[in-house]
């Protein structure tokens, strides 16, 4: 009887809490970002001006703790991380085998990197031909709320849990320097 009380706790608390806490885990460790840059102006041909633009991001202390490189066609910042360089130019290339496993490999550090900097930013500074930006002040918005909806790791229904990050910049004329 003992022994059936026992099996009992593990199938449903002691297994189903180390499910849920791994997938909290995984949701806090790992994270993807969403960054998006505009160029404020009423003059709506200079709207698009900021293509391949650096976005400096950086902590309260002035620290610049990442670096990312606005989109050529869109104004999506693909964060460019240390050692595995930016995944969006892994992806360019044609659609291969090797191409979809050298992506995975970029995402997966990527995503680990991401959460270890982007709550600390405060200020970003936009470098570029057509502007150089003072820092500006910016607020990161994050969501994680999926995790304790996530059971099992099932790929085709959403995988693992991640946080997610969003922040919006909009330059303004007056932030640039030249």
């Amino acid at each position: 009887m003992k022994q059936t009380l026992i099996t009992f706790l593990i199938l449903f608390f002691v297994i189903p809490g180390m499910v849920l806490g791994y997938g909290y885990w995984h949701s806090v460790t790992h994270g993807s970002a969403y960054i998006d840059l505009s160029f404020e102006t009423s003059d709506k041909i200079k709207k698009d001006i900021l293509s391949k633009a650096e976005v400096f991001f950086i902590d309260s202390d002035g620290k610049i703790l990442a670096k990312g490189i606005r989109d050529e066609e869109h104004n999506y910042v693909h964060l460019i991380h240390p050692e595995a360089g930016d995944c969006h130019e892994v992806a360019k290339g044609p659609s291969s085998k090797e191409s979809r496993r050298l992506w995975q490999e970029c995402f997966k550090k990527q995503s680990v990197w991401i959460p270890t900097w982007i709550k600390n930013v405060r200020q970003v500074q936009i470098n570029h031909k057509n502007c150089s930006s003072k820092k500006i002040p910016v607020v990161i918005s994050e969501h994680n709320t999926e995790w304790l909806l996530w059971w099992v790791p099932l790929p085709h229904v959403g995988g693992k849990p991640y946080s997610y990050f969003r922040l919006s910049i909009a330059v303004e004329e007056n932030d640039c320097f030249k």
